[in-house]
């Protein structure tokens, strides 16, 4: 049970580095080499555009909620037509990397996530005209989790919240409930080493 909840505590974290995707809506000059969004990447990547050039920190909203915090830095690759994220906790135990491009077949905004743990995910984001979004993922190579959805809004301070769910043997049960602020940090170097 200790293993399952470790797994789904890190698996929370790389979701919320994952869902901030959709948080912010400001962009630095010049971020990653490259300028302002052009309007093919507004057009593709919507409020996700304000990401680039950012690092973020999460915080557990809930009493009791324990576990290092996560660091996200975002960047663009690939000509600008990927919005990369590289994360890490603040310990070293576990990190991942995304990926979030435009489905060239159905115009859908879709990422694909790597981990250090060993397993992988794959989903859609759709985003709000409100600034909140809406993810479903589906989880490969997990122990017990095979599926994983969140929701997230950006707050009128900046700040970014994000909740979600897990799926695991059968059913949905709740995961994290986090926020995440804007930092000036490095991202923390990946130990190999997984904390239970």
């Amino acid at each position: 049970m200790n293993r399952m909840l470790a797994g789904a505590r890190r698996l929370s974290l790389t979701l919320a580095s994952v869902c901030l995707l959709a948080a912010c809506a400001c962009f630095p000059d010049g971020a990653a080499g490259f300028g302002p969004p052009t309007a093919a990447q507004k057009g593709s990547f919507g409020a996700l555009t304000g990401l680039a050039g950012k690092t973020w920190r999460s915080e557990p909203v809930a009493e009791g909620e324990t576990g290092p915090a996560d660091v996200s830095a975002w960047s663009w690759d690939l000509g600008g037509r990927v919005l990369v994220n590289r994360h890490a906790l603040e310990d070293g135990s576990y990190g991942g990397v995304t990926y979030v491009y435009e489905n060239g077949q159905t115009g859908s905004l879709d990422y694909v996530y790597v981990t250090s743990a060993g397993f992988h995910t794959t989903g859609t984001f759709v985003l709000g005209n409100d600034g909140s979004w809406t993810a479903e993922e589906a989880v490969t190579g997990h122990d017990t989790i095979t599926r994983v959805r969140s929701t997230g809004r950006l707050t009128p301070e900046g700040a970014m919240t994000m909740t979600s769910e897990y799926f695991a043997k059968g059913e949905w049960s709740p995961g994290r409930n986090v926020v995440y602020t804007e930092v000036d940090a490095d991202i923390p170097e990946i130990t190999g080493k997984l904390a239970e």
